[in-house]
Parts: structure tokens; sequence; C-alpha cells
């Protein structure tokens, strides 16, 4: 587990988007803080959802390489009259 929380350090660093695999499945992720003590994760999902995911369900962490922006939120269209 220590070698992960390295790891993790340097991709939270690097901002380098992770494949996360849980036992509830696996999706992509911006981590942004680990908190060690906690053993959880805080990260961004692709709609900039701050959530936290317990390090105790992670299956596997992997970095992905994203093409184009990792923010996939919807453009609002502001009409003007």
């Amino acid at each position: 587990m220590r070698e992960l929380y390295k790891q993790l350090m340097v991709w939270i660093e690097e901002k380098q988007p992770v494949k996360i695999k849980t036992d509830q499945g696996e999706a992509t992720f911006l981590p942004v803080k680990l908190y060690q003590d906690a053993r959880k994760l805080f990260v961004y999902n692709r709609n900039m959802r701050l959530i936290n995911i317990s390090l105790d369900k992670v299956i596997s962490i992997e970095p992905i390489r994203i093409y184009g922006a990792f923010d996939i939120r919807e453009e609002q269209v502001v009409h003007m009259h």
C-alpha cells in the first residue's frame, strides 16, 4: 500500500487522470487529495463533482490518457433577448 500512496502522490502532483476499478465498476477520475490515515482518496469525476473513494474498496488504479478536456460537462447555452 505504501507504494500505491507514493504513486498516487505523484499522479496528484502531475494532475494525471487515473482509471479506478472497484467492486462496483470502473471509471476515470482526476485525483486531488489523499488522506492516508483515513484511507480515502478525493477525486473529481468527469462531471467535475468532488467525491471520495475508500481505498479499501479499490481493486486497481492506473494512469490513463485523456484526449481533449477532462471536464465533459455540457456547455450551457445562454439565450439573450
